[in-house]
């Protein structure tokens, strides 16, 4: 596999002490590669230095080859980034906002803006203003201004939290399309089943280290024949249940409760065994319901 992105042991430490990451280390070839983890994991943290916004405290960065801290303009030249939250001018049309974002990047042609409108859908809405458009429009926008250039590497945070069903599709249908001819999406998000429908491989940060590296099918090799359902009367069942097993989930009823739980080394034989699903590895990943 070559790698277009490659994570050596990094850290990365504030100025106010805290650790957002802690000697992470991983590669990333072409395709969609999915970034998991929860809020404060570190996800955003790493996807920053990864775009040169901010430089690691230890370790090394490279992306297509090159050094993000001692070449960040070769670095910045091949990669397109849409962050959570990207500051428009709600007053500019979106021909005006993403023609003003190629601006700086050096991108002068106007049949480039064209182009990334018309991938995203926008170019009829082209000059609708920025404060007029919907959640997904905007999102639609965001990844409009990320394209300019064609960049070898997308790296986008959490681009379909809040979007409705539909635009999420969108959204899927448009990264999986752009990861194609060895070019590579990078996906930050929580979402499990947006990592489940694009990501044959993704990587797992908790509290700010590396907790998994690999295939999704690895991972839920992790779970197989471990995931169980277990009906219970009263909460205080639940409660002591989280004591001994990771909870992955549970399903209130009206005649007590179902938990799906991971029962590791066989404590539960009263339970029904379930095929596993990435949410469920993922789950325990986290620590389960109880510590998530």
């Amino acid at each position: 596999m070559k790698a277009n992105m490659e994570i050596l042991h990094v850290s990365k430490q504030y100025k106010n002490g805290v650790t957002a990451l802690e000697d992470v280390s991983f590669c990333v070839g072409s395709g969609v590669f999915g970034l998991l983890g929860h809020n404060g994991a570190g996800k955003t943290t790493l996807m920053k230095a990864l775009v040169t916004v901010l430089r690691p405290s230890a370790g090394e960065i490279r992306v297509c080859g090159f050094d993000t801290a001692t070449q960040g303009k070769e670095v910045r030249a091949r990669v397109g980034y849409l962050p959570q939250e990207l500051a428009m001018y709600p007053s500019l049309c979106v021909w005006d906002f993403v023609n003003y974002m190629a601006a700086i990047k050096g991108v002068r042609d106007k049949k480039a803006i064209s182009a990334v409108l018309e991938e995203v859908e926008m170019l009829e809405f082209a000059r609708r203003k920025i404060g007029q458009l919907s959640g997904g429009m905007k999102r639609r926008v965001g990844i409009a201004q990320a394209l300019i250039g064609n960049p070898q590497v997308l790296v986008v945070d959490e681009p379909t939290a809040g979007l409705d069903p539909e635009e999420r599709v969108r959204f899927r249908g448009l990264l999986s399309r752009y990861a194609r001819d060895g070019r590579t999406v990078l996906l930050s998000t929580h979402i499990v089943e947006d990592i489940h429908q694009l990501c044959e491989e993704l990587a797992v940060l908790r509290k700010g280290r590396l907790f998994y590296a690999g295939t999704s099918a690895a991972l839920l090799e992790r779970v197989k024949d471990k995931v169980k359902i277990l009906r219970l009367e009263k909460e205080t069942q639940l409660i002591d249940l989280q004591k001994k097993s990771v909870v992955l989930s549970t399903t209130y009823e009206s005649h007590g409760l179902t938990a799906r739980i991971m029962d590791e080394d066989g404590l539960y034989p009263q339970a029904q065994p379930v095929e596993a699903t990435l949410e469920d590895a993922y789950v325990y990943c986290m620590g389960g319901k109880a510590h998530a």
